[in-house]
């Protein structure tokens, strides 16, 4: 199975953590075409993605900003903001993504201290 990995940046938490996000410039390329959305959750793409971190679980996709390109990153923050909240996750902190399938992603952190969190 293949992982790939974000670091996390202040950037990634936002003001007052209204926007979290996980950034994946690593991998979206290697996402599936149907996957990229439009530029909001009123434009979700043909068929969208799961990420799981034990029972915390959405589907989403990646937006698109107005031009149409992708946006690198998943468009449900509240997955995010959740996952943070659960994880302890910080910047300097590595979110990780197995691949199980093409449209279905396991999560985990790994500390900057080198300590893996699972579910």
């Amino acid at each position: 199975m293949t992982v790939h990995d974000s670091i996390l940046t202040p950037g990634n938490f936002t003001l007052r953590a209204k926007w979290p996000h996980i950034s994946i410039p690593s991998f979206y390329r290697k996402l599936p075409p149907d996957v990229f959305g439009g530029t909001s959750v009123d434009t979700p793409a043909p068929r969208l993605v799961r990420l799981e971190f034990g029972t915390l679980r959405t589907e989403t996709f990646v937006p698109t900003n107005k031009a149409g390109r992708p946006r690198t990153f998943f468009q449900d923050r509240s997955f995010v903001r959740d996952f943070f909240a659960r994880t302890g996750a910080k910047p300097g902190d590595v979110v990780l993504f197995e691949d199980v399938t093409p449209y279905h992603f396991r999560v985990s952190l790994r500390t900057a201290a080198g300590k893996v969190i699972t579910a």
